[in-house]
């Protein structure tokens, strides 16, 4: 069982073998460590090494033959006090290269209508202008409360929005008064199974089956790509 706590500790297998045998012994000549330990000869003398580095094995000189011995186990405490305060002098550096990397890019899931509302006051907390285009009509079939509560958050928040809609639910849309939005309609050959926002620096695709989902992509080149492809949308699409 100390065994096993001592790798937890750091040390290996075998360091962990010959440290308590030698700790058992007090002080000892290599071969009768051999025999505590039943580790291979070989392998006690390059645990030993690793243990006197780490400065918890030292040993003497007598009669040309060298003894060993542990050192007080408060070295333990040293070691891992030691090993704290070099992961306290790099940490920020490994959190700041973390950060660098999600701010790159990400992917998420979301799946059911508490999923899909989590995406929609994602939009509200970013407080970023949000392109749409797509099965948008959805989220109004699906949410009729939450819809109009999430436009007056968005109003509040000066959100706007630009939309793009098929040209066969242009007579249901063009009747909509819905401020800080604009909206244009394009072909019918245009009709988008899905919807998509791009907002911020990220992407939301959301799929509007009975079990909808939403999959969000958070990457600078993915909001730029799908930016241009909107803008050419919005040029071919009429008021």
């Amino acid at each position: 069982m100390i065994i096993k706590e001592l790798q937890e500790l750091g040390l290996s297998l075998t360091e962990s073998k010959v440290y308590l045998s030698l700790l058992n012994l007090g002080s000892a000549l290599a071969g009768e460590i051999t025999k505590k330990s039943e580790v291979n000869r070989t392998n006690v003398y390059d645990a030993l090494e690793r243990l006197i580095e780490k400065g918890l094995v030292t040993y003497v000189i007598t009669a040309n033959r060298k003894v060993f011995q542990v050192v007080n186990p408060k070295r333990l405490k040293e070691l891992l006090k030691e090993k704290q305060e070099k992961l306290n002098r790099i940490f920020p550096d490994l959190e700041e290269r973390y950060k660098e990397t999600k701010s790159k890019e990400d992917a998420v899931i979301f799946r059911g209508k508490r999923g899909i509302k989590t995406i929609f006051e994602d939009m509200i907390k970013e407080r970023k202008d949000i392109l749409t285009y797509g099965a948008e009509s959805k989220f109004a079939e699906m949410f009729p409360n939450y819809q109009k509560q999430w436009n007056l958050k968005r109003k509040k928040a000066k959100i706007k929005i630009r939309m793009l809609y098929n040209e066969k639910v242009r007579k249901e849309k063009i009747k909509e008064k819905i401020n800080l939005v604009s909206m244009k309609f394009l072909p019918e050959k245009y009709d988008f199974p899905s919807t998509v926002h791009v907002y911020g620096n990220k992407v939301v695709i959301i799929v509007w089956t009975e079990l909808p989902f939403g999959f969000m992509i958070k990457s600078k080149e993915a909001v730029r790509s799908n930016k241009h492809f909107f803008e050419l949308l919005w040029k071919q699409a009429k008021n």
